[in-house]
Parts: structure tokens; sequence; C-alpha cells
């Protein structure tokens, strides 16, 4: 009886629904999509193959507009009324207004910058080349605050704190003192972030660490099979997706278990996955298309 029940709740994880794909979105063949966020009642897609920013009705999955930023944009975010995203190859973050869709301003930032988003009332970059984690007053479109972070690559906000990763680990910041909270080593370095109800989760180049924000401790890892190139993780109806770039698939992480519980199939080189009004938004940015799969 005990085997049966076993055998039982093994196939129950092996066999659960795959995500649906609801929708995948065409853009243009140089566009390599690179990152999406919701802004407004919109969904924003950056495109690091082009200078532009792209506005999708999620009703229609249609591309409405397109706005001219920096080149090799990626990472994005929304607040203040605007998406904020890097442009790697100008050093800058675009602020773009969600009411008109036109570029507001170029914000001159570190040397390359990896990853953008907004938490705390700030909008946060790290600039991988420059080894920094970088805010960004809003009220004064410029960097006002600076933390040394050797090739710094994935930044999020959680746990009343702005925690970003690089070569040496994860630095946290307290968005309001603006000091170091804690400077959590990893090993082998971190690269991207992502944030689940108790944890922080970064990738390895072996797979995924997850940190206890309580200790700011390692308390468990996880072998990805598509390790190191692996891509910026989300988390999705409480597991953790971690999009395999060269696998064209994404790691479905149970975090009850730091097990993979699923692989699905994505498009050609994924990079990005986003959680937005519930489902999952991954570019292809190696191809051309932005998946759109709900749980």
């Amino acid at each position: 009886m005990m085997r049966t029940l076993i055998a039982l709740l093994a196939a129950t994880v092996t066999t659960a629904a795959a995500p649906d794909v609801v929708a995948r979105i065409k853009v243009g063949p140089l566009a390599a999509p690179c990152a999406a966020a919701a802004g407004g009642k919109w969904v924003w897609v950056s495109d690091y193959g082009e200078p532009s920013l792209l506005k999708i009705d999620p009703k229609t999955n249609k591309v409405v507009s397109k706005t001219g930023i920096g080149t090799g944009s990626c990472g994005l975010g929304y607040g203040a009324g605007s998406m904020w995203i890097e442009d790697t190859s100008t050093s800058t973050v675009s602020r773009v207004s969600v009411a008109t869709a036109k570029r507001i301003k170029a914000i001159k930032v570190g040397l390359t910058p990896y990853d953008t988003m907004f938490a705390f009332g700030s909008a946060w970059t790290t600039a991988f080349t420059q080894g920094e984690l970088e805010r960004i007053d809003p009220a004064r479109n410029r960097v006002v605050n600076r933390w040394k972070l050797p090739m710094a690559t994935g930044v999020v906000g959680a746990f009343g704190s702005v925690w970003a990763a690089g070569s040496e680990g994860v630095v946290r910041v307290d968005p309001v003192s603006h000091k170091v909270a804690a400077r959590i080593p990893i090993d082998g370095g971190a690269g991207w972030t992502a944030a689940s109800a108790d944890a922080v989760w970064v990738t390895t180049p072996k797979g995924l660490a997850r940190i206890d924000p309580q200790s700011n401790t390692v308390v468990a890892t996880v072998a990805l099979p598509g390790a190191p190139a692996l891509g910026d993780p989300d988390v999705v109806d409480g597991a953790v997706w971690v999009p395999q770039i060269r696998k064209n698939s994404i790691a479905i992480v149970d975090p009850a278990s730091n097990t993979i519980v699923q692989t699905v199939e994505a498009g050609v080189g994924p990079f990005v996955v986003t959680t937005i009004r519930g489902e999952a938004w991954v570019p292809s940015w190696k191809g051309r298309d932005i998946w759109r799969y709900k749980p």
C-alpha cells in the first residue's frame, strides 16, 4: 500500500498539466525581444536588437506602438507613471511615459547596465562593467546613490529591501537608510534574481540558490541542467520559472521541495520570465515572438 501511494504521488508530480501557451505574439525579425513588464493597461517589451520599446495590448495581443529608446535594451520596470528600461549599449536608462508612450529622458548610468526595476519609490539599475548597484531618483531623473558590486547583474525588490546579484554574491540594501543591510556570499557568484513568498532566488553557475531573508544565508541550492546559461527567473503561481537559454525551455522549480517539477517548451533563446496578472510572459530573445503562458 505504501509503495502504491508513493508511486501515485510521484505520478502526480511528473504528469502535472503543462502551462497553456495562450499566445505567441510576433515581432520584427531583428527585434530580439528581451523582457516584458506591465505598465498601466499595457504590456511593454524591450527590443534588444532594435532601439525600441513595444507597447502591447494584452486584450488583442497586438503591438500598438513603438517608442525609440537606447540600444541593447532589456530589463525594465514600472513606477512613477513611467517605464524604466536599461539600455546596455548606451549606458543609459530610458524613462518612457506610460500615458504618452514618449521617451522623457535618457538617464546616464554606470557602464553597461544589465537590469532595471522600480521599487520603494525609486528606479534601480545594475551597472555590470562599472560594478555597481545604482538608485535613480525619479524627481531628479539622475543617479543619486551607488553601491559597489563587482559584475552587478540582476536586481529585485522584496522583503523591504533591494537585492542585487554580482560575482561576489548578493548585496541587500535598505531603501530608506540607503545602507547595506547584508552581503551574502554565493559560491561561484550570482546572476539573476527573483523573490517568492519567503525567499530570494538567484541564479548561479550551477543552478539556483535560495536565500532566507530572515537569516541572510543560502539555505538550499537547486542544480539545473541548463546552467550556466540561465536567464532571469520569476515566480509564477508560486513556482520559480527559470529560463534555460540554450535549451529553449523553462525549468519550473517547486519552492516546497526545491526541485524541478516540470520543464516546458519556450521560444528561441528565452532570457527573461515576467509574471503579469497571473500569467507568464517570455520573449524569445534569440527569436521573433513573445510567448504568453497561463499556468
